[in-house]
This record gives C-alpha cells, sequence and structure tokens, in this order.
C-alpha cells in the first residue's frame, strides 16, 4: 500500500475491492497495489468510506452487489467479463473495465480509477502517465530531426533512461541471423551487462520477441528453463526483463537485478516508443533507397546514349524537369526550350497525337510503357522504342523517365525482310505454275510440230518459250537487284526518260517531258523504272499484247486509231515527278495501285513483274508511289525532300 504525492504533501486515497470471495479480491487488490491504499472487503461495511470502489463481479446477475455499490458514496468501477452495455444500464456504476484475463486488462483498471479518483487536490498516476506519453511524444518529433539510424538509437535509449526510467536498457538489430547493439544505456556499459555475446534471432527471449513480433514482459527469469534464457553464466544478471519489438529489424530490451520491475503499463509506454524508433528508422531506411535509386536514374540519365527525359506531374499535367545531352543531339531542342512543357508538343509527329494521349493515360494510372512509335528528330520522322518508367508514384505525384531508342535501321531491314518474303513467294508461284504453262503449252506444240511438219506450231513454240524467256528476266531482275539502290545523283529526268523509251518497242506512241525535272536518285535503276513504265503503258494503254515472238511489237496506236502519247513531268503541289498516257486506263473495279502488286496483270503474255520492279525501285529510293486513273494512266513519284531521294 502506498499514498500518492501531491506536492510538498501526502494526500491519501483509498480504493477498495468488492468481491464475492477472498481469492477474486486479492487478485485485483494485487493490480492496485501500488498505486493507492487498497481495502478489500465482501461488504461495503468491511469498506472505511473509500474514494473509488472497485466492484469485481458481474452486478448484472447479483441483486446485492448492486445494492452494496448503490450505497457507497464513491465513484463505482465494474470490473468483470460481462456485457457493457448491460452495465451501463444500471445507474449505479460510473465506470466499466472488462476483464479479459489480460494484462492489458488491468492496466486498463488503473487507468479508469485513476480517473475517477483524480482532482485538482489528486494528482493521480493517470495524469503522471499522461504527462509521460506526452513527453514520449516530444520525443518523436525530436527524432525526425535525426539524419541516421544511430542518432534514432541513441535518442531512443536516452528517452528510455530519461522518461521511463529504464536504467539497463539496449536496441539491437538484426544483421545476418544475430542481434547486434546499436545503443545501450550508460549503466549497461559500466556494469558490464552489454557483454552479453552474440545471440541467434532463433535464441532466447529476444529471439522469440523478434520472430514473433509480440513483447514479452518476464517477472522472473529463475522461473524459465535454461533453453529460453540463452545465458552464458550460471547465474543471471538480471532477474526480470521486458522485451519489445522494433518494427521487424530489432528489439528493445530493459533488464533490471530485481524481479517483477516490469508491469503491463511499463510494456505499452516503451512500445509507444519503439513506434516512433521503426517509424523513423523506416523513413530514413526509405529516404536512403529513394536517394540512392534517384543518384543511380541520374548517373543513368546523364551517360545513357539514347534521348532520355525526365518528367513530372505538375497540376495534372506532364511536364519536362531535365532532358539529357542526347536528347537535345538528337531532337534538336536544347534543355531551357522544353523544361516544364508538355514534350508531346514538341516531338509528336502529325498524326500520332491519339496515340501519345493514349500512352500518356497508360502512364498516368502507374503502368510502365515499352511501345513503337514514331517521333519527330531535328531533321526527319524516324521510329523510336518508347521505354517509360515511373519511379515515384502517388496519389497527386508521380515521376518518371522517358528513354527513346532509335530503331529506324532496324524497321527498314524488318521491311525489307518483309519485301524479300513477298519476293519469294511471288517466285515460288512462278516457278510452280506460270512457268509451267508456257512450258506445257511449248511440250505440247512440239508434239503436234512432230506429228504435221505445220509452221504454225513453230511460232506458238516461240512465243511460250519468249515468254518464259521475259518471266526468268523479270525474276532474275527481283532476284539480283530487289530494292536495292547504288550511288545516288541529282539527275535531269528529260535525258533518262529520252533514253528509257529508246531501249522500248513503242510503235507510233510518242513520249514528252514537260519542264525540267531533277531528282536525287541511281540512274541506272531510274533507267530501268522509266522503261517498265514506258512499255507498260504501249500495251495496256493501247489494249494491245506485246508478243515477244512478234517481230513488229506493238503497234503504239490506242483503240481509236490515234498514237498513244506519254508525258513526263514535275508533280504540281509535291516535290516529284509523274508518268502519264492518254490511253484506255485501268478497267477494274477496285483501286488502281492493285496494279503495283506482285504478279498483278491482265494480260495473258504479261507477267505482273513490271511494275512491281517499278515499285521495288521507287521505295528504295525512299519515294511514294500513287497509281490515278483519270483519261488514261498516271503513276506519281512523291520525292521526300529529307529522304535518300
Amino acid at each position: 500500500m502506498s499514498n500518492v504525492e501531491a506536492g510538498a504533501e501526502q494526500v491519501s486515497v483509498q480504493v477498495a475491492v468488492l468481491a464475492p470471495d477472498e481469492e477474486r479480491a486479492a487478485t485485483v487488490a494485487a493490480a492496485l497495489d501500488g498505486e493507492w491504499t487498497v481495502l478489500t472487503g465482501a461488504s461495503t461495511d468491511e469498506l472505511d468510506d473509500p474514494t473509488c470502489l472497485v466492484v469485481a463481479a458481474d452486478p448484472t446477475t447479483d441483486d446485492d452487489l448492486r445494492a452494496a455499490a448503490a450505497a457507497v458514496d464513491a465513484a463505482t468501477v465494474v470490473f468483470a467479463d460481462t456485457d457493457p452495455a448491460a452495465v451501463r444500464r444500471l445507474a449505479a456504476f460510473d465506470g466499466f473495465v472488462r476483464d479479459d484475463g489480460t494484462d492489458g486488462a488491468t492496466s486498463r483498471l488503473v487507468d479508469e480509477v485513476a480517473w475517477h479518483v483524480a482532482g485538482d487536490d489528486h494528482p493521480t498516476a493517470l495524469r503522471e502517465r499522461a504527462a509521460t506519453v506526452t513527453r514520449l511524444h516530444r520525443v518523436a518529433t525530436e527524432l525526425v530531426g535525426c539524419e541516421s539510424e544511430n542518432e534514432v538509437y541513441e535518442a531512443a535509449v536516452r528517452a528510455a533512461e530519461e522518461i521511463l526510467d529504464l536504467d539497463l536498457v539496449g536496441i539491437d538489430v538484426v544483421e545476418d541471423g544475430y542481434f547486434v547493439p546499436v545503443a545501450v544505456s550508460g549503466d549497461m556499459e559500466e556494469k558490464g551487462y552489454a557483454d552479453a555475446g552474440q545471440i541467434a534471432v532463433d535464441e532466447g527471449i529476444a529471439g522469440e520477441t523478434y520472430r514473433t513480433g509480440t513483447s514479452v514482459v518476464v517477472a522472473d527469469v529463475l522461473d524459465l528453463d535454461r533453453d529460453d534464457l540463452a545465458l552464458d553464466g550460471d547465474d543471471p544478471k538480471y532477474r526480470s526483463i521486458l522485451s519489445v519489438p522494433v518494427g521487424d529489424f530489432g528489439i528493445l530490451q530493459a533488464g533490471s537485478p530485481d524481479p517483477n520491475a516490469f508491469d503491463g503499463r511499463d510494456r505499452e509506454l516503451v512500445e509507444l516508443l519503439m513506434t516512433h524508433v521503426a517509424e523513423t528508422v523506416e523513413r530514413l531506411r526509405a529516404e536512403d533507397r529513394l536517394r540512392r535509386q534517384h543518384d543511380r536514374l541520374s548517373a543513368l540519365f546523364e551517360n545513357v546514349p539514347d534521348p532520355a527525359v525526365r518528367f513530372a506531374l505538375v497540376d495534372g499535367e506532364l511536364r519536362v524537369q531535365e532532358v539529357n545531352p542526347a536528347f537535345e543531339t538528337v531532337f534538336g531542342w536544347r534543355a531551357e526550350e522544353v523544361v516544364g512543357e508538355d514534350i508531346d508538343e514538341y516531338i509528336v509527329p502529325d498524326g500520332f497525337e491519339d496515340e501519345a494521349a493514349s500512352l500518356n493515360e497508360k502512364l498516368l494510372a502507374g503502368e510502365s510503357l515499352q511501345v513503337v512509335s514514331r517521333r519527330k528528330t531535328d531533321d526527319e520522322v524516324r521510329d523510336f522504342l518508347l521505354h517509360v518508367v515511373p519511379f515515384e508514384r502517388g496519389e497527386r505525384s508521380l515521376q518518371g523517365f522517358a528513354i527513346y531508342t532509335d530503331i529506324t535501321d532496324e524497321k527498314q531491314r524488318q521491311r525489307e525482310l518483309e519485301r524479300q518474303n513477298e519476293r519469294l513467294d511471288a517466285f515460288a508461284s512462278i516457278v510452280s505454275h506460270d512457268l509451267r504453262n508456257p512450258l506445257s503449252i511449248a511440250q505440247g506444240y512440239v508434239g503436234l510440230a512432230e506429228e504435221t511438219g505445220d509452221p504454225e506450231h513453230f511460232d506458238e513454240i516461240r512465243r511460250a518459250h519468249g515468254r518464259m524467256n521475259t518471266l526468268i528476266d523479270d525474276l532474275l531482275t527481283l532476284a539480283r537487284q530487289g530494292n536495292v539502290v547504288g550511288e545516288t545523283e541529282p539527275v535531269d529526268l528529260g535525258p533518262v526518260a529520252t533514253q528509257a523509251w529508246a531501249s522500248v518497242r513503242t510503235g507510233d506512241a510518242t513520249l514528252s517531258v514537260a519542264d525540267a525535272v531533277t531528282v536525287e536518285a541511281d540512274r541506272d535503276r531510274l533507267v530501268e523504272l522509266l522503261e517498265n513504265l514506258f512499255r507498260n503503258a504501249v500495251t495496256h494503254g493501247t489494249g494491245e499484247e506485246d508478243d515477244p515472238a512478234d517481230a513488229e511489237g506493238p503497234s503504239g496506236r490506242r483503240p481509236d486509231g490515234e498514237p498513244l502519247h506519254v508525258t513526263v513531268g514535275p508533280l504540281d503541289a509535291r516535290h516529284g515527278f509523274f508518268v502519264g498516257d492518254d490511253g484506255v486506263g485501268y478497267d477494274g473495279d477496285d483501286d488502281p495501285v492493285r496494279i503495283l502488286e506482285s504478279g498483278f496483270t491482265t494480260s495473258e503474255v504479261g507477267t505482273g513483274f513490271g511494275l512491281t520492279i517499278v515499285r521495288e525501285i521507287a521505295e528504295a529510293h525512299g519515294w511514294s508511289v500513287d497509281v490515278v486513273d483519270d483519261e488514261g494512266l498516271r503513276f506519281e513519284f512523291a520525292v521526300e525532300q529529307n529522304g535518300t531521294g
């Protein structure tokens, strides 16, 4: 029993425990003893005018208890394992604590009693406890200012010494499966308690605390098995121990040479302190991880050979924070021109705005992106593999990097491979079908010629051989040259067109070259392109067949008898040239550009590869090809100013 000090004056507070039996009364009194003078009894007659009455039984089922409590002129607190709502309906009682048999229940009972006995003239343990909690919260503010984990641990040990009156206290963290001391109180060092040796995380009370994440209070270590203690000597240096987890990375342990030195309230206060410690350490570690990650990313950002952009979410919009030197070189924008801006406005080409907006929506949703897209560089639109990686996400914050890897050459090789595969498919078709047909025809007429001797059969054989020869020539052109061009130079289209016209059987057809047109081209391949266009105009524009077996060749006249006229000239709205005729035009129902497809022909003797060769040569120069059916057939070649042509 004890008195509570009020300033310089001792003020006695008596707490009475009313219980149905002596054992119950003694148990509850033991929890309260040390705080106040405690009286026990089975009836109010045995109690001498208490300051607070604790009813240690269920009053909802005991009329005598209710009557006894009502007769006492003091605050009454029920401490029983019963329904709190039922107790509160009884007007005779001022407070309630559920007795669930734990240390926490008795601690709550002490707080409840202290609440009722506290007043201006009674500065009870509750006020002292509140002051202690306030001081611990102030320690949390101090911890925020710590710049290292060691500073945090040392500040926590000082608080345990000065605020919680723990003389022998230390904090250990786990490293490589063992507890490593990081801070100890002065008394531990002076008295040699800190030299306990290395302890594994699966040993003793420390190991139990760490593994379970639950605090342990040992009233007297002599009551424990030696395996639980993990002690080296014959006699333990501590009689009582308080062991509390620190987050998921360490423990605090306090010891006393006396038994029963710690109770539930000590545990709760130390747990509160360690909560602040764990939060601070975890914040410091998170900041350190972010700092190291930022340093790595910054080094990568500066040294990556590809263009890179660091972005952030500002007022709901993605804005440039920084660009690396490679970005300035490739895209042609200086850092000061784009920082704070929407990068899409500078490098997204026309027609790709919706795609860029869709990518931004995914990024704002927290996705990392890896997509192939096109972007405007300093001199042209190129293909890029775009990596976008957010490295910091929050409800209202987002930061990350975008890296642009130029894959234009790879895409070009991919397109070339696709074209090669198309040609291989076409070759297979020709070899398996188109060559077999004229060969079969020739074989048939050979048999007829042998039987009849009629010379007309030899003419058919020559025609079949001529078709096979033309097919073979076209196939060799595609196979050997495909879409390859040699060194280019500025070429005047007039002389080249005249040269190509002279090498084609044109009959009475005429050619004119309008105005001077100069293009950057491989001269020999340009001649080949024009030869195929002129040959196509003279045959299909007149509605005739250019039979290789016919020595005279096509007439070069339209169905109305007038000579076919072919014109070569510059495009009106774009840089480039056209080749057109005033012949019969395209008589198909679909898009006339289809005649550029491999193997397409409306002729019985044509191979369908002449215009395919035209398309291949144009694409190799970087020119686009369009076919217009307007009073004849017109092929338009648009030349990119910054391309290869």
